[in-house]
C-alpha cells in the first residue's frame, strides 16, 4: 500500500480539473467571492479528513479549487486588476511579466495561499493511509487555507487608495530574477517537510509501518529543493542592496538552516528506521514545526532581519500551528511512554551513520538555541554589547546629529549572534568530516588501518584548531570580520581539514568500487554519494574561504561638475555618475542618476539610482522596504538619505568576485537633482569588496544537487 501511494504516477484529473476550472472562472469574473470560496475549500478538506470513504473526491476537488484560486490571482496580477487589494499592494503595470507572476508569492496573502496548495498536493498521495499518516498533511493544508482566507487575498481595494495612486508597486528588494526561483523553491521544500508530520505523530504514539518510507521520500525531496532554494538565495543575497554577502545568520537564514540540518539527520537514518524507534519521528516533527517558525520569523517584528515583513500578517498563525504540531507529538509520545523504543546504535558502519544523525540534530539544536536566545534578549530588553554592533562607529561617522537616536535604536534591536553560533558549529563541522571519512574508508580498508588513519587525521585537526592553518595564515586583516570570528579561524581550518578527509575518502570509495565491480553502473550509487558529499565539501570550502578571506577597500571620490568624467576606483575600475531625468515608470520608483562602471576601458554595466517617494496607504501596515534598520548588513544605506537604492556592481571571475559598493545617496551625483548645480564639496565614499573562491560554492552546490537527482531510489 505504501508503495502504491508513493510511486503511483497516474493523474487524478476528474474532480481536480473540475475544481480548477470552476474556481478560476468564478474568481476571474467574481473575485469578491474568493475569500468565501477559500473557506469552502477548508471545509472540504476537513470533511475529507473525517470521512475516509469520500476523502479522495473531496480533497481532489479542494486541490483543484486551490490551483484555480492561484491561477486566478496570477491572471489578475498579469491583467493589472488593481481593484483587488493584493494586486494594488504588490504589483505595477510597469513590471515585466515574470515579476507580475512572481507576485503570487510577493505578499503574505499569496505566499500562504501557495503554501496551502503545495501542502494539500503533497498530502494527496497518502490519502489512503490510516490514522495520522493519511490525514495529517491535509489538516496542515486546511490550517493554511483558513489562514489565507483570513488574510483575504481577494479583498477589494479601498476607494481612497485607488484615488491616491494607481498602485503601491512591487517591493524594491524583490525586483530581481531570483525572485522567480528562490521563494517558490523554499515554499515547495517547506511543504514537503510538513508532509511527514502526520506519520511522525503516529509513529511517536504507536507502531506505524508507514513513517520510514514517507520520511525517506518526502525528506529527500525537501532536502534537494531546499538546497536549491538556499543556493538561489545566496546568489540573490550576494548581488542585492539589502545583503551584499553570502550568509550572515539572519534570523530567517538561521531557521532555514535548522530545517535543512534536521532533514539531513532524517535522511541519514530513515532507511534504517524500525517500528518503535522514536528519535527520527521526533526529528521529523521538529523539522515541520521549525518550518512554521521560519515562516513566522519572516513576518515578525521582534528581531532585526533583512527578510522582514512589517505589520499585521500571518506570524501568529504559523506559531500557533508549530505549537499544535509539537503538542500533538508530546501527547502521542506520552501515551506510549514506557514502551520499548529499540536500540539506536547497532555497531559497524551503522554506528557512524547514527553519529551523523546526532551531529545534524546537534547543529539544528544550536541554531534553534541561538534563535531563541535572540528572542529572549529582545523581549527582556537585554542591552547588546559593543562587539555585537559591527560598523556602528562607521555608520555614526556617516550620520548627522539628528540621526543618532535612530541609529542607536536600529543597532539596539537583537538579531542572531552569529559569532557564538559559528563558534559552536565549527567543531561539529570538523566532526562531520572525520566521521564521514571514517565511514567511507571502512568500506575500503581493514578496521585497524581505518582507525589509525582517522586517529592521525583527528590529531592533526586538533593541532590545527590549536595553532591555525591555511585560513588563519591567509587572513590579512583587511576584511570585514570582527575579532570574534578572527579568533576562531583555527577552528575554520580544522573544519576544512575534516572536510578534505571526507572528500578524499568518498572519492577513493567511488573509484575503488568501480574497479572492483568492473561496471560503470556502480557509479549510479557510489558516484551519486560521492557527488553529494564531495559537493558539500567543495561548497563548504568556497563559502568559508569567501567569508573569511573577503577584503574591502574604501575609495574616496572627489567632487566634480563634469558629467562625463570617470573617477578612478582602482587600476582597472573607473566609475561615472551622470544625472538622469526620466519620467519612465519603474513600478513606483523614479530614476535620478545613471551610475556606470568601466573595467579595463570596457563599459561593464550601468545602473540607475532610484528614488522611492511612495508612502504607505492609510490604515494599512504592509510589507515595504525598510531602510537603515540593519545598517551593519549594508554599505549602501544612509540614514540621512531615505528612499534611495542602488545594487552593488559585481565583476565575476573563477578565482574571485569583486563588488563595487556605491552609496545610494543623491550626494553621489556630480550634479544636483534640480537645476544642474554642483553637488558641493562633499566627497563620496565607494567601497570595493573582494570575495575569493565564490565559484567553488556554486560548483559544490550544483554537485550536491546532481548527486541527489542521480541517486538510485524512487520518488526523486
Amino acid at each position: 500500500m505504501i508503495r502504491t501511494w508513493l510511486f503511483d504516477g497516474e493523474s487524478t484529473r476528474g474532480q481536480a480539473i473540475a475544481g480548477l476550472v470552476l474556481s478560476c472562472g468564478l474568481l476571474w469574473f467574481l473575485p469578491q467571492a474568493g475569500n468565501a470560496l477559500l473557506w469552502l475549500f477548508c471545509v472540504l478538506i476537513l470533511l475529507g479528513a473525517l470521512r475516509p470513504a469520500a476523502r479522495l473526491s473531496l480533497w481532489r476537488l479542494a486541490l483543484g479549487g486551490l490551483y484555480g484560486a492561484c491561477l486566478a490571482l496570477v491572471l489578475h496580477l498579469v491583467a493589472d486588476h488593481f481593484q483587488l487589494r493584493y494586486v494594488w499592494l504588490y504589483s505595477s503595470s510597469a513590471l515585466p511579466l515574470y515579476l507580475k507572476v512572481s507576485n503570487l508569492w510577493g505578499g503574505d496573502e499569496g505566499t500562504v495561499l501557495l503554501l496551502a496548495t503545495f501542502c494539500l498536493a503533497t498530502a494527496m498521495g497518502g490519502a489512503s493511509l490510516p490514522g495520522w499518516a493519511g490525514r495529517g498533511g491535509a489538516l496542515v493544508a486546511a490550517w493554511y487555507v483558513a489562514t489565507a482566507a483570513w488574510l483575504g487575498p481577494f479583498a477589494a481595494t479601498p476607494a481612497d487608495w485607488l484615488q491616491a495612486q494607481d498602485s503601491q508597486g512591487m517591493n524594491a528588494h524583490l525586483q530581481t530574477f531570483w525572485m522567480a526561483l528562490h521563494a517558490p523553491l523554499i515554499l515547495a521544500a517547506y511543504a514537503w517537510t510538513l508532509a511527514p508530520a502526520g506519520a511522525a505523530i503516529g509513529a511517536l504514539g504507536k507502531a506505524s509501518p508507514n513513517y520510514g518510507a514517507i520520511a525517506l521520500v518526502q525528506s529527500r525531496r525537501s532536502w534537494l529543493v531546499l538546497t536549491a532554494g538556499i543556493g538561489a538565495g545566496m546568489a540573490w543575497a550576494l548581488e542585492d542592496f539589502t545583503f551584499g554577502q553570502l550568509w550572515h545568520w539572519d534570523p530567517v537564514q538561521t531557521s532555514a538552516f535548522a530545517v535543512w540540518a534536521l532533514l539531513g539527520a532524517v535522511l541519514h537514518g530513515a532507511r534504517r528506521w524500525r517500528e518503535g524507534q522514536r528519535l527520527l519521528p521526533a526529528l521529523s516533527l521538529m523539522a515541520a514545526a521549525l518550518v512554521c517558525v521560519a515562516m513566522s520569523v519572516t513576518r515578525s517584528e521582534v528581531l532585526a532581519s533583512s527578510h522582514r515583513y512589517i505589520g499585521t500578517t500571518s506570524w501568529m498563525s504559523h506559531l500557533a500551528l508549530a505549537a499544535v504540531l509539537l503538542g500533538l507529538g508530546l501527547w502521542q509520545a506520552g501515551k506510549a511512554l514506557g514502551r520499548r523504543t529499540g536500540n539506536i546504535l547497532r555497531g559497524g558502519t551503522e554506528r557512524t551513520l547514527d553519529l551523523a544523525v546526532y551531529l545534524f540534530a546537534g547543529a539544528a539544536l544550536l541554531a534553534m538555541g541561538a534563535l531563541l536566545r535572540a528572542h529572549l534578549h529582545e523581549w527582556l530588553n537585554v542591552e547588546k554589547t559593543p562587539e555585537l554592533k559591527p560598523f556602528f562607529e562607521l555608520a555614526m561617522a556617516w550620520s548627522g546629529p539628528g540621526e543618532l537616536g535612530g541609529l542607536y535604536e536600529a543597532f539596539a534591536q537583537w538579531d542572531v549572534d552569529g559569532y557564538v553560533l559559528g563558534k559552536w558549529l565549527l567543531p561539529i563541522l570538523a566532526a562531520f568530516g572525520l566521521v564521514g571519512g571514517y565511514t567511507f574508508l571502512r568500506r575500503l580498508l581493514r578496521q585497524r588501518v581505518v582507525v589509525a588513519v582517522t586517529l592521525a587525521v583527528s590529531i592533526l585537526a586538533g593541532l590545527v584548531a590549536w595553532r591555525g592553518g591555511w585560513l588563519t595564515r591567509q587572513y590579512s586583516g583587511d576584511g570585514v570580520l570582527s575579532q570574534n570570528i578572527v579568533a576562531v579561524l583555527p577552528w575554520l581550518d580544522a573544519a576544512l581539514l575534516g572536510a578534505a578527509f571526507l572528500l578524499v575518502a568518498c572519492l577513493a570509495w567511488g573509484a575503488v568500487s568501480v574497479w572492483r565491480t568492473r561496471r560503470l553502473g556502480t557509479l549510479r550509487h557510489t558516484g551519486s554519494l560521492a557527488l553529494i558529499h564531495g559537493g558539500a565539501v567543495v561548497a563548504l570550502v568556497g563559502g568559508l574561504a569567501a567569508t573569511a578571506l573577503n577584503a574591502y577597500l574604501p575609495i574616496t571620490l572627489p567632487p566634480s561638475t563634469d558629467d562625463e568624467a570617470w573617477h578612478s576606483v582602482s587600476e582597472q575600475l573607473q566609475l561615472r555618475i551622470r544625472p538622469l531625468d526620466s519620467e519612465a515608470d519603474f513600478s513606483g520608483y523614479r530614476a535620478i542618476a545613471q551610475v556606470e562602471l568601466r573595467v579595463d576601458g570596457e563599459l561593464l554595466a550601468g545602473q540607475a539610482l532610484f528614488q522611492d517617494d511612495r508612502r504607505l496607504p492609510p490604515a494599512y501596515q504592509g510589507p515595504m522596504r525598510q531602510l537603515c534598520e540593519i545598517l551593519d548588513y549594508r554599505y549602501a544605506r544612509h540614514v540621512g538619505d531615505p528612499g534611495y537604492m542602488l545594487h552593488p556592481f559585481i565583476v565575476r571571475g573563477w578565482s574571485q568576485d569583486l563588488q563595487v559598493w556605491v552609496p545610494a545617496s543623491p550626494r553621489l551625483m556630480v550634479a544636483a537633482e534640480e537645476g544642474g548645480e554642483a553637488a558641493g564639496d562633499e566627497q563620496s565614499l565607494v567601497v570595493i569588496r573582494r570575495y575569493p573562491f565564490v565559484s567553488l560554492l556554486w560548483i559544490g552546490l550544483l554537485a550536491m544537487l546532481a548527486g541527489s537527482l542521480a541517486l538510485p531510489g524512487r520518488g526523486r
